[in-house]
């Protein structure tokens, strides 16, 4: 009677306790995940932000080396109508 209704409280209680603890850890983990989720994708966008600087002064260095440095000026063409003697003669 008394000792088995007692038994039936007692491991309810302790399976119900059980269950709020594993709650609270998967609350926890949860918890966790989102906040190396979120610190993850700031150092994604840091990196992202650092590359782009990174290419854009790339790009810069090369349009301002091709400002500089023209290669038909330092290697000129001499086109073949310029070389052939003059034919109207």
């Amino acid at each position: 009677g008394r000792e088995d209704t007692a038994q039936e409280l007692t491991e309810q209680s302790i399976s119900e306790s059980n269950e709020m603890v594993d709650e609270l850890e998967r609350a926890q983990v949860a918890e966790e995940k989102r906040a190396v989720f979120r610190a993850l994708t700031r150092l994604r966008g840091a990196a992202i932000a650092a590359f782009d600087g990174i290419a854009r002064s790339q790009t810069a260095q090369i349009d301002e080396y091709a400002k500089k440095n023209q290669w038909r000026a330092q290697h000129p063409v001499r086109h073949l109508a310029q070389e052939e003697s003059d034919i109207s003669k």
